[in-house]
């Protein structure tokens, strides 16, 4: 078959939704040709995929396709048209697409209903998926839709592997500003409960925080503010590194932390929450036991108190964290099921059920 991709944030952004869109074409640029459409196709872009998810797009085609606000609505219809399938990632935009079969893939639980012209185009997309139960749940109660497949993104499991563990404690995320209850990992909560706890008497112990700083201004302020947090203490900031250097962190790591939602209601607001959290499910691969907050989709990875723990309040994951380095036991136990648990996140089954919901 021909089939086409779009995601508008691809080559600015390079979080879980851009890695789940990717590892779909991988799976399917196998058995069929597959294009992926950008405003502006780059050179390296299988090169620079590579380099940051390790995937390996080299039977995927990059080109331009007319989806800039210029192009019109005939321009769109006439080049889909040459697709079997078309595939799209939603911003919560919609556009007609006149390939045989679209797909379309939420990874936000959009919560404000959408315009009657967008859930008129959206009846073309006969297809619907998204990224965990909690997005599902979510977009059916506002939306009124019916969400087709639970399509939980896939990890490199092998090549995510317990190393020599040391005192690391880890948090892997985007560099994102709290500012309007953007989707922000709470680097600076994160970093104020270390610091309190090193005050507290934690002694040889190291906080590592990793993730590119996202566009704009307002994040970049952000992460100047978490960087002057981090002075007096054992923590360290990286915001540029490879997918082989990752995994060297994860594989030393012994306990992964994840605050994104801190503070939010995610009731009112389910789109400034995990989704779904595909760093912890990678922290699990490599057996660092997983401390996460209790919201959003990471209760869908991790159970509590048999493959990771889960936190309500900075006093739970203070208290959550010691009882882990205080009791190898536990941490080991932990760890042994955190590793199990990944496995369901494996690129083999997620593309059978890529190949199922796509030739269907």
């Amino acid at each position: 078959m021909k089939i086409g991709f779009y995601n508008p944030f691809l080559t600015d952004t390079m979080g879980g939704g851009e890695r789940h869109f990717l590892t779909t074409a991988e799976c399917l640029s196998k058995d069929h040709q597959l294009d992926i459409i950008v405003n502006n196709p780059e050179l390296d872009l299988v090169k620079k995929f590579h380099q940051a998810f390790n995937l390996d797009l080299t039977k995927v085609n990059f080109i331009k396709g007319p989806f800039k606000d210029s192009d019109t609505f005939a321009d769109r219809i006439k080049f889909t048209r040459a697709y079997d399938i078309f595939y799209y990632m939603t911003d919560g935009s919609f556009f007609i697409s006149g390939a045989k079969k679209n797909i379309v893939h939420f990874q936000l639980p959009f919560n404000q209903k959408p315009k009657v012209i967008q859930k008129l185009k959206l009846k073309n997309w006969t297809v619907k998926t998204s990224n965990s139960s909690f997005t599902k749940k979510h977009l059916e109660k506002h939306w009124g839709i019916s969400i087709d497949y639970i399509h939980r993104s896939a990890i490199d499991t092998k090549n995510l592997n317990p190393g020599t563990k040391k005192n690391i404690i880890l948090s892997v995320g985007r560099f994102i500003s709290p500012q309007n209850n953007k989707h922000c990992k709470r680097q600076d909560f994160l970093v104020k409960t270390f610091a309190t706890m090193c005050d507290q008497g934690l002694k040889n112990w190291q906080l590592v925080l990793i993730g590119p700083i996202d566009q704009g201004k307002d994040n970049l302020n952000f992460a100047n503010k978490v960087a002057k947090l981090i002075k007096g203490y054992p923590i360290r900031i990286i915001h540029d590194l490879s997918f082989d250097q990752l995994k060297n962190y994860y594989a030393k790591t012994k306990i992964y932390w994840h605050a994104a939602g801190y503070g939010i209601n995610q009731t009112l607001n389910p789109q400034a929450v995990e989704h779904l959290g595909l760093t912890t499910i990678e922290a699990q691969s490599a057996g660092a036991v997983p401390v996460v907050i209790n919201k959003g989709g990471q209760p869908e990875v991790v159970t509590h108190r048999h493959n990771g723990l889960l936190w309500d309040t900075k006093a739970d994951l203070i208290n959550q964290t010691l009882e882990l380095i205080n009791n190898p036991k536990l941490m080991a136990r932990l760890s042994k099921k955190a590793i199990k648990n990944s496995k369901a996140f494996s690129k083999k089954k997620f593309c059978t059920l890529t190949k199922q919901i796509f030739t269907q």
